[in-house]
């Protein structure tokens, strides 16, 4: 492990005091290694600076002992593995002796060098106790005090040498307590900050989490188009990995323009959007953070599908019982004209006759099939769920298809991923699947290979694609293209997609149009087995 980096177990250490404790602490104690290589060098030239030095062995050997001190306090400072008082305290005394000893060697308070001790009681201040930094400052005082009585008591300095070690006292404490009330101003204010980081860490932990507990698509982009926040819905609906401090060309080019639009002041269109593999359409909402726009905005994202399904479902649940009660009252009369239509074509002599007995029987199934459709979506919710081996499931069905239909068996293409197994109800997903190959083999070319049905499984679904090589759907008839009652074709109910999907989502699958640049493609996605 690097000296640098402080162990785990030594974190505790290092929040008892602040960063910048521990960088003057640092700077401190390289001012030490220099001051003991310093005073060790000028004590051994030849030439003297000192006015007078006793012992120059002593000397010499007291300064090797502090820069060694300072060399051994190197490594707890930089790891940290002590506590802040503890090591500043330990620090003091190195001091308080090595500068006292050199102090008096050197001859005493008028050598200067007691000034030094200055330094080490402004570290001393940065302790929290102020006894602490109080007795430590009154320890130097009475060294230099000390010191300065021995010299009078060997006659070698008189009054004035007092009144120097008394200001010299005095001064000690000064800086002490100025360093000390500079310490607790600094600890205040880095205590503030630190609460105030941590308000500002929760607020972004909350703000993070109700984002992605939404249940629209959000997203946060600066005056630059850069994207600061999403949820995970954003990605769903735009059907692409947005990247954190992204540009939004890049995960939305189609939103980006509409982006541009609101930006510049200019009114957005007012039909939605397509985007993404799936055809989500939706309607972007921009939030802006300042009037002038320019500091960004809030995008909101809305699946116009989900909401106008919503609607719909609404629109149509009070009719429901009605066209139910209906649709029951209505094929008893229905039985009894086609039977009388039976009955009038047995009888007809004439050809006016029978086209008018085969209008009536014509029009009679096309009521009867509309009144299935109709019955049918009151049994959407009576669903027996099973677990479906699809690559069994749906070769049997294609080719019962093919031969009810009379399609050719070249025109419809299989392409089956094997081992893959659904919940559903097998007669919802037979309903479904037919109502999707009857409109592909509406509108596909009847070519070999004009209609492919395909089974692609993933980790928790599975989605089984029917593609026709037909022209694609338009906008104006996509936006429609699930609603009841809603058809291109004269002979058509509208309710065979309708009734698709409604079935669908009451097996927890979906049916929804995938957008192509050539033919058009429904994909049901399906929950896997076990139920």
């Amino acid at each position: 492990m690097s000296i640098g980096a402080p162990t785990i177990e030594a974190r505790a250490f290092a929040d008892s005091a602040p960063d910048s404790f521990w960088r003057s602490l640092t700077h401190l104690n390289h001012f030490r290694l220099f001051l003991g290589a310093a005073t060790g060098v000028i004590g051994l030239a030849p030439l003297q600076v000192f006015s007078r030095l006793d012992h120059p062995e002593l000397f010499a050997l007291t300064c090797a002992a502090y820069f060694v001190s300072a060399a051994l306090f190197h490594r707890p400072i930089l790891r940290r593995s002590e506590a802040f008082e503890r090591q500043v305290s330990r620090q003091a005394i190195a001091d308080i002796v090595c500068l006292s000893v050199l102090m008096h060697l050197t001859g005493g308070n008028a050598s200067g060098m007691g000034l030094l001790l200055m330094v080490t009681l402004a570290a001393v201040g940065m302790l929290r106790d102020t006894r602490m930094v109080l007795f430590w400052a009154a320890i130097a005082s009475i060294m230099v005090l000390g010191e300065q009585a021995i010299q009078f008591a060997r006659l070698e300095s008189g009054t004035p040498g007092f009144v120097r070690a008394g200001l010299l006292s005095l001064g000690f404490l000064g800086v002490a307590q100025l360093s000390h009330a500079l310490a607790k101003g600094s600890l205040a204010a880095a205590e503030l900050a630190r609460e105030k980081s941590q308000q500002a860490e929760n607020l972004g932990r909350i703000n993070e989490r109700m984002i992605q507990e939404l249940p629209y698509a959000v997203m946060a982009v600066d005056g630059g188009g850069e994207i600061l926040q999403f949820n995970a819905r954003a990605e769903t609906l735009l059907g692409t990995r947005i990247s954190p401090h992204g540009g939004l060309e890049q995960s939305a080019p189609q939103l980006a323009e509409l982006w541009q639009q609101w930006r510049n002041q200019r009114e957005l269109p007012g039909h939605p959007f397509q985007s993404g593999p799936d055809g989500h359409r939706l309607r972007a909402r921009f939030i802006e953070l300042e009037p002038t726009r320019d500091e960004g905005a809030i995008v909101v994202l809305e699946d116009m599908t989900e909401l106008e399904a919503q609607a719909q479902k609404m629109k149509l649940a009070s009719l429901g019982m009605l066209t139910a009660n209906l649709a029951h009252e209505i094929r008893n009369p229905l039985s009894a004209i086609s039977h009388a239509a039976g009955l009038l074509k047995e009888d007809a002599r004439d050809d006016v006759a029978a086209r008018l007995t085969r209008i009536i029987e014509d029009n009679a199934q096309r009521l009867n099939g509309l009144v299935e459709d109709v019955l049918s979506l009151n049994r959407r919710d009576r669903i027996n769920p099973e677990g479906i081996d699809l690559d069994v499931f749906l070769p049997a069905f294609a080719q019962h298809f093919m031969q009810r239909e009379s399609v050719p068996a070249e025109v419809v293409g299989t392409r089956l991923a094997r081992g893959v197994r659904v919940c559903m109800d097998a007669n919802h997903l037979e309903q479904i699947l037919w109502n999707l190959l009857r409109n592909a083999r509406r509108y596909c070319s009847g070519r070999p290979g004009a209609i492919q049905l395909r089974l692609v499984g993933r980790d928790s679904q599975a989605d089984i694609d029917v593609f026709n090589d037909g022209p694609p759907i338009t906008e104006e008839v996509r936006a429609h293209l699930f609603e009841p009652f809603y058809t291109t074709e004269k002979q058509g109910t509208g309710l065979g997609l309708y009734i698709s999907r409604e079935m669908a989502e009451a097996n927890r699958a979906s049916l929804r149009y995938v957008d192509g640049n050539d033919g058009a493609m429904f994909r049901l996605t399906c929950p896997l087995a076990p139920c």
